[in-house]
């Protein structure tokens, strides 16, 4: 059976609680990703500072001042880098997300996108048509 550390991403932008929200729209648009994983010194996965996240500080002041842990998303949905895909196909399903973290012990170690599993799964399907 296939698991997300056989697709993941894991080479992964992230950014610290402790930096301005201008620093995180700054790694997202110049890394192009919709949204970052936010760790501390030691890699542990603290939450997940999204597009959206972002979208809802438009009307207030001073965001150049905001830090990205006082807008960060903290309850984040990841899996074991062991986890099967069926159990990230699950997430998926059942939450509006676009990308899940992958932790061992906690600490991040990679990303899973929605673009990682279908891609996943149109490489079973042309290995299967070519058989």
């Amino acid at each position: 059976m296939n698991q997300v550390k056989d697709i993941m991403t894991d080479q992964v932008f992230v950014v610290s609680p402790e930096a301005t929200i201008d620093e995180a729209i700054s790694l997202l648009l110049d890394h192009r990703v919709s949204g970052l994983p936010v760790v501390d010194r030691d890699h542990l996965l603290l939450g997940v500072i999204t597009e959206f996240d972002i979208i809802d500080l438009v009307y207030k002041a001073d965001i150049e001042e905001s830090l990205v842990a006082d807008y960060m998303t903290k309850e984040v949905s990841s899996l074991d880098v062991e986890a099967s895909l069926d159990e990230a196909a699950n997430i998926f399903c059942n939450n509006s997300i676009r990308r899940v973290p992958i932790v061992r012990e906690g600490r991040l170690v990679g990303v899973l996108s929605r673009h990682d599993l279908i891609n996943f799964v149109r490489e079973v399907r042309r290995s299967t048509a070519a058989v």
